[in-house]
């Protein structure tokens, strides 16, 4: 009886697979996007739902770029976990009259020359069984070589809408700043020679307000708070199985706070942000920023119990960041550049 062979991955393809959903499970499906970009961002543990006026903002929290003035284009490359995965970014913001703002992103994470090797179905072994020297191991070669990519583009529309809330006349009027926004994103999986694909939509709030305007001073911070629902209808990514078998993003609540204190004596801002999120048992994430006159910045935090560093340096017009970020599966470094006009 002719023996029917079939293909498995390499165990470090499966944990990968399994870890970020590319296996697809449901629970961690499109769970690339969680990589995030902007390595200021990342430096400061991911917090960053209450950053506004940032290009990469729109994997945050879309209502971000509603405050922004000027017109950006930005971009990031990076090896991960030990240079396994590749990781590109590029994205433009316009801003429009009447408080408007418009973004274009991309993003795409990718694994090359996962290698693929036959084996006995009649003898098959578990993994349990070969991880622990109880199987034969293989020997032979692969027999050929395949790739996972991971896209995601973003359309993001952003509005500001300045209020003054007036508390009577015989106190003040305070100024305070909203921004609404709202991410239009196609995502496309591709595992070997199957394709994924699936439209979501994220929204998000911001509102920002300055303690001078309270306090009638002129050293203290500016406090922020955000709120952004990602994958507000529960993305379906629909494959090209026979099957056409769908999985579900979960819909993410991402709560967060950001304060920034001016330091007039060395001419510096410390910022702190912290955000908070119900998908995945509610990661939490935690930076703090010192920018120095205006030029220099230093960055560190917390993203999931990780620790993240960096640095930046603002050039004319140029913002290069560093960042570092500590993970089980490798250390991670990335730098990204955001041109402003």
């Amino acid at each position: 009886m002719m023996q029917k062979k079939r293909y498995f991955l390499i165990t470090i393809a499966l944990v990968f697979l399994f870890k970020f959903g590319w296996a697809q499970s449901g629970s961690y499906a499109a769970s690339f996007l969680e990589l995030g970009v902007g390595a200021r961002t990342l430096a400061m543990g991911g917090a960053s739902a209450a950053a506004p006026g940032d290009l990469t903002s729109v994997f945050w929290n879309p209502a971000g770029v509603a405050m922004a003035r000027h017109l950006q284009v930005g971009s990031m490359y990076a090896n991960l976990f030990n240079k396994l995965e590749q990781q590109s970014y590029v994205g433009a913001l316009i801003p429009l009259m009447k408080n408007g703002t418009i973004a274009i992103s991309w993003m795409r994470l990718s694994v090359d020359e996962i290698p693929r090797f036959e084996f006995d179905e009649e003898h098959a072994r578990t993994a349990y069984e070969r991880l622990h020297g109880l199987a034969e191991q293989l020997t032979a070669g692969p027999v050929d070589f395949f790739s996972n990519s991971n896209d995601v583009f973003i359309f993001t529309f952003a509005r500001h809408v300045p209020y003054k809330l007036d508390l009577g006349w015989q106190y003040f009027e305070i100024p305070i700043h909203f921004g609404f926004g709202a991410n239009i994103k196609y995502i496309r999986q591709q595992l070997d020679q199957n394709t994924g694909s699936g439209i979501g939509v994220d929204v998000g709030g911001l509102m920002h307000f300055s303690l001078n305007d309270i306090f009638s001073g002129t050293n203290y911070g500016d406090l922020f708070f955000a709120l952004s629902i990602q994958d507000i209808a529960e993305t379906r990514i629909i494959w090209d199985t026979d099957s056409k078998h769908a999985d579900r993003v979960a819909r993410n609540f991402k709560i967060g706070f950001g304060y920034t204190q001016p330091l007039p004596f060395i001419k510096s801002m410390l910022s702190f942000n912290y955000d908070i999120d119900t998908r995945y048992s509610g990661n939490t994430h935690l930076g703090t920023e010192l920018l120095i006159r205006s030029l220099f910045a230093l960055q560190l935090g917390f993203n999931t119990g990780f620790f993240t560093a960096g640095a930046g340096i603002n050039l004319w017009k140029f913002r290069i960041n560093y960042a570092y970020q500590s993970h089980d599966l490798g250390n991670s470094h990335r730098v990204s550049l955001i041109l402003a006009f």
